[in-house]
């Protein structure tokens, strides 16, 4: 009689387990390299997010796909661990070339050790001067 309740118990475990599959794609043409992340870490049940992963020195182009999933390993941890560690399988593809600029256009770059009233303000000026003179902005991060 137990040995049946471990079996129910398991099959409900294991069916309310939940794998996920997103694929967020940014109309850049995927180039060869991927960073591939298996285990990274958000915390009660993906309420807190996991930390930004910085790709900017394998994929100086940009990103061209990122995909995120829960695999069945992933869900097995979340599940061990009562859901307090939820990690997630990332991987992201790099962008094969940087897209061509409009004709014209100006070319804002934002340092990366700008703060964020800093960048604020640097976009702000670049919205207004766009705005003010109908010529194009790219802004660079």
């Amino acid at each position: 009689m137990r040995f049946k309740r471990w079996i129910g118990a398991s099959v409900v475990l294991l069916s309310s387990s939940a794998c996920f599959h997103q694929v967020v794609q940014t109309g850049r043409t995927p180039g060869s390299t991927t960073v591939d992340k298996t285990f990274v870490a958000t915390w009660l049940w993906g309420i807190v997010p996991a930390q930004p992963i910085d790709v900017r020195q394998q994929c100086p182009n940009g990103v061209a796909v990122v995909t995120t999933e829960q695999s069945f390993l992933n869900g097995l941890v979340g599940g061990l661990t009562l859901g307090i560690y939820s990690p997630q399988h990332v991987q992201i593809t790099c962008a094969s070339s940087t897209a061509s600029l409009p004709t014209g256009a100006q070319v804002v770059t934002i340092p990366t050790t700008a703060t964020p009233e800093q960048r604020g303000q640097m976009i702000n000026d670049a919205i207004k001067h766009s705005l003010d003179t109908d010529i194009p902005t790219v802004l660079r991060f």
